[in-house]
This record gives C-alpha cells, sequence and structure tokens, in this order.
C-alpha cells in the first residue's frame, strides 16, 4: 500500500521497491511534501513590486522553489548581486514568513502517505535546506510538527543538503539505522 501510495503521490518509483528494508521514511519539505509554490510566488511577487518591478507568472517560479531563497532572488533579480542580493534574499524571507502557510498544503495523495505510515508505526520525518524559522512555523500552521519523529532544518546542523550529515542527524532522531530510511526528496 505505501509503495502505491508514493508512487501515486509523486512518482516515486523504483525506490519505492525497497518497500520491506525500510523503516522510516525522510521527506523534503518544499516541492515534495509541501506545495510552497503558491505561497513562496507571492512573496518573490510582492518584492518585485516593493522594487518597482512587474509580477512574474506562477509557473515561471515553482520549479525553482526547491532550491530556496537565493535561486528565487536570481529568478526575481537577476542584476542583484553581493549586498544588494543579500538584502532582497532577506526582505524575501521576511515577506515569506509573513505568510508562511497561507497557500501551502500538502501535495496531493501525501495525507494518505501519512497517514499510512503513522497506522503501520513507520515514524516519518522532514530534512530540509529551509531555515528552522521558516520551517518551524509552517510545519505548526499544517499541524504536521506534532506528527513528525524528526524535524532537521537547514541551520540545524553545521552542513546542508546535499551532504549526508543532516541526513544522517535524521536517522539517529528517529532511532532508525541510515541505510533503513527512505529519503524522498525533489531536487539532486
Amino acid at each position: 500500500e505505501l509503495s502505491r501510495a508514493l508512487r501515486h503521490a509523486r512518482g516515486a518509483g523504483a525506490l519505492v521497491s525497497m518497500q520491506s528494508s525500510i523503516d522510516a521514511v525522510l521527506f523534503d519539505l518544499d516541492g515534495t511534501l509541501l506545495d510552497t509554490a503558491p505561497d513562496l510566488a507571492a512573496a518573490l511577487n510582492a518584492l518585485r513590486v516593493e522594487e518597482g518591478d512587474a509580477t512574474l507568472p506562477v509557473s515561471a517560479i515553482r520549479s525553482h522553489v526547491s532550491h530556496g531563497g537565493a535561486a528565487l532572488v536570481r529568478l526575481g533579480f537577476p542584476q542583484a548581486r553581493d549586498s544588494e542580493f543579500e538584502r532582497l534574499r532577506t526582505r524575501l524571507l521576511a515577506i515569506y514568513r509573513q505568510n508562511v502557510a497561507r497557500e501551502t498544503q500538502l501535495f496531493a495523495g501525501l495525507g494518505a502517505v501519512l497517514e499510512q505510515l503513522e497506522a503501520a508505526h513507520t515514524p516519518w520525518g522532514v530534512v530540509t535546506n529551509k531555515p528552522g524559522w521558516l520551517t518551524e512555523p509552517l510545519l505548526a500552521a499544517l499541524g504536521l510538527a506534532p506528527r513528525a519523529g524528526c524535524v532537521v532544518s537547514g541551520d540545524t546542523m553545521p552542513e546542508r543538503k546535499p551532504h549526508p550529515l543532516p541526513l544522517l542527524h535524521a536517522a539517529r532522531l528517529i532511532g532508525r539505522e541510515p541505510g533503513r530510511c527512505l529519503y524522498v526528496g525533489d531536487a539532486e
């Protein structure tokens, strides 16, 4: 059932064929577990309006969401460099924080996947590069914080994904061997 639900929910494909050896599932957040694109696009467009620029369509922004605030600033302000880039990134995140869960929701089918994992007593968690000061209120607003077996944010460890340290840390927090944890993400 888990393999069918994961395949249906996000196209997990061959990874779920390992289900018999999986003791926990760890999810990336943006673009995998949660569709945060509408709220991140709204924040980028609000910043563009503040800066005197036209808004961009959500469809042009969606594919950049998984790569974080810096990628969104590069998309929205391709000429920005150094201190100007950092000012824009900081302002983008501040705007986003004010509306972190206005339209964000679980991707279709993933509510059922989480319920199935919980019913099978298979812990699940989140490993994201999103900073904790954004991750924690987002998960709380969606009622996911108390359900997650662990949450590892981009500022939890000295290294961020794709470094393995956050995933290894998550496996320790969730009490499972790393080789028996399935990680589901949307970016290399």
